[in-house]
C-alpha cells in the first residue's frame, strides 16, 4: 500500500504526517492528539509545550496499555469461549448420535413388540383350539361313558 501524506495542525503547529492509513484516518488521529494536548495544557493551566507533550504521551501510553491489557483479557476470554463452543458442539454431536441410536432401538423395540404380539395372538389361537379340542374330548368321553353304561345295562338285562 502506498504511503499517504497529510498536512495537519496540532496545537497551532503544522506537520506533514505520512502513513499506511487513509487521509481521513490520519486527520482523525492528529485531531485526537491535538485535543489531548489541549486538554493537558488546560489542566496544567499553561500553553502547549514540551512538558504538555510528554504528559499527553504518558496519558496516551497509559490508555494504550490499558487497552492492550483489555484486548489480552478479551482474547483470553474469546479463546476460552471458542474452547467452550467446541466442547458444546462435541456434546451436541454426541447427543445427536445418541438420539439416532435411541430412535433405532425404539424402532427395533416396536418391531419386536409387533412380532411378540403376533406370536402371542398365534398362541392365543392355539390355546382356543386346544380348549375346543379338550371340550370335544370331554364330550366324547361323556358319550363313551354313556355307551359303556348302556352296554353294561344291556348286558345285565340280557344275562
Amino acid at each position: 500500500m502506498e504511503k499517504c501524506k497529510v498536512s495537519v495542525n496540532i496545537c497551532g503547529n503544522d506537520y506533514v504526517l505520512s502513513g499506511d492509513k487513509s487521509e481521513e484516518k490520519i486527520k482523525e488521529i492528529a485531531k485526537y492528539v491535538d485535543e489531548e494536548l489541549r486538554h493537558t495544557s488546560k489542566v496544567l493551566n499553561s500553553n502547549p509545550n514540551f512538558k504538555c507533550a510528554v504528559l499527553t504521551a504518558i496519558n496516551l501510553a497509559e490508555r494504550l496499555m490499558d487497552n492492550s491489557d483489555l484486548l489480552l483479557k478479551i482474547q483470553t476470554e474469546n479463546h476460552q469461549l471458542d474452547n467452550d463452543v467446541k466442547h458444546y458442539v462435541a456434546l451436541w454431536e454426541d447427543a445427536k448420535l445418541e438420539v439416532t441410536d435411541l430412535k433405532a432401538k425404539l424402532s427395533e423395540g416396536i418391531e419386536n413388540r409387533v412380532e411378540e404380539s403376533d406370536k402371542y395372538q398365534a398362541l392365543l389361537a392355539k390355546c382356543k383350539e386346544m380348549e375346543n379340542s379338550y371340550f370335544d374330548l370331554q364330550m366324547e368321553n361323556v358319550n363313551l361313558n354313556n355307551e359303556i353304561r348302556n352296554l353294561k345295562r344291556f348286558r345285565g338285562e340280557n344275562e
